[in-house]
């Protein structure tokens, strides 16, 4: 029994020196550095390499350490450990980079979208404010033309109500004497020179082929006059308003054209 006891123990120590073996092997130490030591040949000593040391003790020249410099010899676990964060921290910024980029191509995007919706609506302006001018051309085009039309207008109408004013107003002071031998006024009319073309275009209108018919105005006969032949028979009054329609109009026609032009003669 007390053999199998010290067995035991003997296993216990040993297994215990293994493990404070393998504590101090993965633990990080500090080497101090002795004349003639290269980083080189540090690295080959405690398995690494020379970025290992570099890293670790953040030493800008690897070529220059100096006798009694303090190196930390960083064990695997640590490297490791510094690889990941090395790696995530590349990562990190990688990731932060690729979002920038996205970023700023949404944010050219977007410009570019709102520039191009501005430029859209500057134009569609545009076309309104021309199609608006035009429109407002066209009525201000249409409102004087309709003014020009009216000036234009109103002369004749003006040449008119004078024309209206002008002409004897023909009416029958007395009943028509009965006419002479040699048939109706009309007859004795075309007989004494006249033309149907003067009856039906001055006679008529002017008297209504009365030859007592006198207006307010003074104006006497068939043809309406205050000279001397608007008196008389209708032999008389016929020659002298043929005389007075060849001397002031060139012709009977002449006299009859003047008459329906102007509504007087």
């Amino acid at each position: 029994m007390s053999k199998m006891k010290e067995t035991a123990l003997t296993i216990a120590g040993l297994a215990s020196v293994l493990v404070a073996g393998q504590t101090v092997a993965n633990a990080a130490s500090t080497y101090t550095v002795q004349k003639g030591d290269t980083l080189s040949e540090l690295a080959n000593k405690f398995n690494l390499t020379v970025e290992d040391l570099v890293k670790t003790n953040k030493i800008t020249d690897a070529n220059m350490i100096f006798a009694d410099q303090q190196i930390e010899v960083p064990t695997q676990e640590e490297l490791n450990e510094n690889a990941l964060n090395t790696t995530a921290a590349a990562s990190a910024n990688s990731a932060a980079s690729d979002a920038a980029s996205s970023a700023m191509s949404e944010a050219v995007a977007s410009m570019t979208a709102a520039s191009s919706a501005a430029a859209s609506s500057a134009a569609a302006s545009e076309a309104v404010a021309s199609s608006v001018a035009a429109s407002e051309a066209a009525a201000s085009k249409a409102a004087e033309s309709e003014a020009a039309a009216s000036v234009q207008a109103q002369p004749v109408a003006q040449d008119t109500a004078v024309a209206e004013q002008a002409a004897p107003v023909a009416q029958q002071a007395a009943p028509a004497a009965a006419p002479a031998a040699g048939g109706s006024v009309y007859d004795q009319f075309i007989a004494n020179g006249g033309t149907d073309a003067l009856w039906q275009n001055i006679v008529m209108p002017e008297s209504g082929g009365n030859p007592n018919a006198v207006s307010p105005n003074g104006y006497m006969g068939l043809g309406q006059t205050k000279e001397g032949w608007g008196t008389g028979d209708v032999a008389t009054q016929t020659n002298g308003l043929v005389n007075y329609a060849v001397s002031r109009y060139g012709s009977v026609d002449g006299a009859v054209q003047f008459r329906a032009a102007n509504g007087w003669w």
